[in-house]
């Protein structure tokens, strides 16, 4: 067999024992698991079930207003920890503290937000996909289904649930838009103990309509 058809092994040698080559990880298997180290997964250990839960909002820059936007998903009822990132993989992945719910926010009539979006996706477990990831399109004006047509796409292809929320105009004078988040839509994906999931299921799907 010619070297051109042997993938490349990396090789060492314990000193003093020459003759017992011991081939290493290949750099196709390095490669692969660093790749791997990256992807954001669920914590495995044991946490106090009364905690607050911690929510991943990834949204590519300039999508969101900091932190003003951001404090809406704190506000209601469930509270929750919020972290925020412009991509992924995290910083210090390796030490990120447990994350149980990830909301994608994309931009309507932003393509920037959604390639963002479809980059970091490759990135995410395969178990948050189970109840515990969704898409939020936002927009500072009233939008129409035909808006959100490539981001709809997007949500069909990895089966994630799409949610809307538009920025609404406080009554107050001087107030700035608030982005406003769909009722109890975090009951969803960070319940809290004891909560039925399915009634919050269907009245976070009635409360926010399409516009």
């Amino acid at each position: 067999m010619s070297a051109g058809d042997q993938e490349l092994r990396e090789t060492y040698i314990p000193e003093g024992n020459e003759k017992n080559l011991q081939p290493h990880n290949t750099l196709s298997e390095r490669s692969k698991a660093e790749g791997n180290a990256k992807i954001l997964r669920p914590h495995n250990v044991l946490r106090n079930i009364y905690d607050l839960q911690t929510l991943l909002v990834v949204a590519g820059e300039g999508c969101l207003k900091l932190p003003e936007d951001l404090r809406t998903f704190t506000e209601g009822e469930p509270r929750v920890n919020v972290r925020y990132t412009s991509k992924l993989p995290l910083i210090n992945f390796d030490k990120h503290p447990p994350v149980e719910a990830i909301a994608l926010v994309c931009k309507v009539y932003c393509q920037d937000s959604l390639i963002t979006i479809e980059k970091c996706l490759p990135l995410i477990d395969a178990r948050y996909f189970a109840g515990k990831c969704f898409i939020l399109a936002i927009s500072d004006n009233e939008f129409i289904e035909d808006d959100v047509t490539d981001i709809k796409k997007v949500a069909d292809r990895y089966h994630l649930p799409l949610h809307y929320a538009i920025k609404r105009k406080a009554p107050q004078k001087g107030v700035p838009a608030r982005l406003q988040i769909p009722h109890r839509l975090l009951s969803i994906y960070c319940p809290p103990v004891t909560c039925d999931v399915s009634t919050s299921t269907f009245q976070a799907a009635i409360s926010q309509p399409l516009v």
